[in-house]
C-alpha cells in the first residue's frame, strides 16, 4: 500500500506544479498514436502520412483542446480515403461526417471517451475505456464511446475494402459502373458490421454496470463494479463472438480484460481509496429535512503510517501496543 500512497504523493505534487506541462504531453502522445494509426490502417498515401506532418499536427494538439485532435483526426481519415478511392471517401468520409455531427451536438465534452475508445479498439484493450469512465465519467461518456467506435470500425472497414483488388466483373464495366459497384459494397459492408454492433452493446453494458454499481451506498461499491464490469466484458464478448460466429481472438480478450483491470484498481487506488473502518453515521438538520449521512473517510499515507507505529510500539518495559490493548513480552 505504502507504493500506491507514494505514487499518489509524487502524483500529486509534480501534477500540481507540472500540471500544463503533463496535459500538453498526454495530448502529444495521444494525437501522434491516433494520426499514425489512421494512416497506418487505411493505407493510402495522402500527405498525412508523413512522420513529419504527424509530428507537426500533434505538436498542435497538444496546445489546443482535445476537440480539435477529433477534428484532425477526421481529417486525416478523409485524406487518406480520398487518395484511396472515390468510393473510400464517399462512404467513408459520410459515415464518419454523421458520426462527428452526432457527437458535437450531443456530447462535445466527451473527446477523451471518445479517443481513448478509438485507441483501445486499435490496440485490443477496449475494456478498459468503459471501466475507467463508469468509476470516473459521467453518463454522457456513453456517447463519446459510441462515437469512437463507430469511427474506429468506419476506418477498419473501409481500409479494408478500399485496399482490395477489382475483381474480374467490376474490370469489365465502365469507371461509373465500378464506383456505384464499389459504393453498393462498402456500405453493405458497412450495415452489415457484426462485429461493430457487437462492441457497440458490449462496451455500453459494461460501462451501465460499472457506473451504476459504483454509485451505490455499499462498502468497497468500486471494487464491486470494476469485478462486475470485467465478468460482464467477458462473458458478453465469448458469447458474442460464437452467437455471431466471429474470428475469436481468446488472447486478446483475455490479456485486454486483465489490463483493464489492472488499470481500474490503480485508479480505484489512486482516487477512490476509502477507509471502511471508521464509518461515521451522522445526523444533522435544517428549517425543513433532517438528513442521515453516512461518513465514509479516505485513507491517507499518515493514516497508514500512525496505524502501524500504533500497531508496532513496544515501549521500555517490553509492552507492545496494538488496536488498545496491551501485551507483554517477556
Amino acid at each position: 500500500m505504502k507504493g500506491i500512497y507514494n505514487i499518489r504523493t509524487l502524483f500529486e505534487k509534480y501534477y500540481s506544479e507540472y500540471g500544463n506541462y503533463i496535459d500538453a504531453a498526454a495530448k502529444f502522445v495521444t494525437a501522434l498514436i491516433l494520426f499514425m494509426q489512421i494512416n497506418g490502417r487505411i493505407g493510402g498515401k495522402s500527405i498525412f502520412g508523413n512522420i513529419f506532418v504527424e509530428l507537426i499536427l500533434a505538436l498542435v494538439c497538444a496546445i489546443l483542446p482535445p476537440n480539435v485532435m477529433i477534428v484532425l483526426a477526421f481529417v486525416a481519415a478523409l485524406l487518406q480515403f480520398a487518395s484511396v478511392s472515390i468510393a473510400s471517401l464517399a462512404v467513408g468520409g459520410g459515415v464518419l461526417l454523421a458520426v462527428l455531427l452526432l457527437y458535437f451536438a450531443f456530447a462535445s465534452r466527451q473527446a477523451w471517451a471518445m479517443l481513448l475508445t478509438i485507441l483501445g479498439l486499435f490496440f485490443h484493450v477496449p475494456c478498459i475505456v468503459p471501466i475507467s469512465f463508469g468509476l470516473m465519467g459521467s453518463t454522457m461518456s456513453a456517447a463519446g464511446m459510441a462515437a469512437g467506435t463507430v469511427f474506429y470500425y468506419t476506418l477498419l472497414t473501409i481500409g479494408k475494402l478500399g485496399g482490395a483488388s477489382v475483381d474480374l466483373a467490376m474490370a469489365k464495366q465502365s469507371t461509373a459502373e465500378k464506383i456505384l459497384a464499389e459504393l453498393q459494397t462498402m456500405i453493405d459492408t458497412l450495415l452489415s458490421e457484426q462485429e461493430m454492433i457487437l462492441m457497440l452493446v458490449v462496451l455500453l453494458a459494461v460501462f451501465a454496470v460499472v457506473f451504476l454499481a459504483r454509485r451505490m451506498a455499499m462498502k468497497h461499491a468500486w471494487k464491486v463494479a470494476i469485478a462486475a464490469g470485467t465478468v460482464i466484458y467477458l462473458v458478453l464478448m465469448m458469447a458474442g463472438y460464437m452467437m455471431l460466429h466471429l474470428e475469436i481472438g481468446i488472447l486478446w480478450i483475455l490479456i485486454g480484460t486483465l489490463i483493464s483491470a489492472a488499470v481500474a484498481f490503480l485508479l480505484e487506488q489512486l482516487f477512490f481509496n476509502l477507509d471502511y473502518r471508521k464509518i461515521e453515521n451522522l445526523q444533522f438538520e435544517d428549517n425543513d429535512y433532517y438528513y442521515y449521512v453516512k461518513a465514509v473517510p479516505k485513507r491517507h499515507r499518515n493514516d497508514e503510517d500512525s496505524q502501524e507505529m500504533e500497531a508496532g510500539r513496544i515501549d521500555r518495559k517490553g509492552r507492545e501496543h496494538h488496536d488498545g490493548h496491551e501485551t507483554i513480552h517477556s
